[in-house]
């Protein structure tokens, strides 16, 4: 799929989140899917950047190290995956079978200190109660997504969605470029303020 086809949904998503934030996005998300002949995968990858796209800003003023990151288990290579699992999920150990670790050390490289791959929202629900992290990104389905930005907002917590470039049960695939460019977005004057800082010390 080229990058221009995700630039006219931009595009079009920043349009009508602009002309009425309260909209409803899974109608929202057919209207624009129509106009611009988008396959339901794209349909639905409209709908979350509605949503994310309504909660953008207020999250591009979180520092990163106050966020979380979620990335999902069914990313991991069931035949040869390796990590090991407890309490807080499951520990990378960077064998790569899957691109697992390419997220993380885009995260980390980033500055996101608190990362966890998770087998499902029962265990986000309590990593976000333990660590009380301002926001969060979740790599996920688009049924999860959908679910996350409900858990957010019940929670307090600001959320972004990256859907996956493939999905399914296991062995899914993350968009890591789509990732890359949801975990930098940040407020420039939080930018200049953590260089200042950096200056005087």
């Amino acid at each position: 799929m080229s990058d221009g086809i995700y630039e006219k949904i931009r595009t079009a998503v920043i349009k009508t989140v602009d002309a009425g934030a309260h909209l409803n996005a899974a109608g929202a998300a057919e209207s624009i899917g129509k106009s611009l002949g988008l396959s339901d995968g794209l349909v639905q990858y409209t709908h979350v950047e509605l949503r994310n796209i309504a909660f953008e800003n207020d999250f591009k003023k979180i520092p990163f190290e106050e966020r979380a990151l979620f990335l999902p288990h069914c990313s991991r290579h069931s035949a040869n995956c390796k990590a090991t699992f407890d309490e807080e999920g499951y520990h990378c150990l960077a064998c790569g079978a899957c691109n697992l670790d390419s997220a993380i050390k885009i995260a980390k490289k980033i500055g996101y200190k608190k990362i966890f791959i998770v087998p499902g929202g029962s265990l986000v629900k309590k990593l976000i109660e333990k660590y009380k992290p301002k926001a969060a990104i979740g790599v996920c389905c688009f049924n999860e997504a959908i679910l996350s930005f409900e858990l957010a907002k019940h929670g307090g917590i600001i959320a972004q969605a990256v859907l996956l470039l493939k999905d399914g049960c296991k062995d899914t695939m993350i968009n890591l470029p789509l990732l890359e460019e949801k975990l930098s977005l940040i407020d420039e004057s939080l930018v200049e303020k953590k260089k200042k800082k950096a200056r005087k010390k």
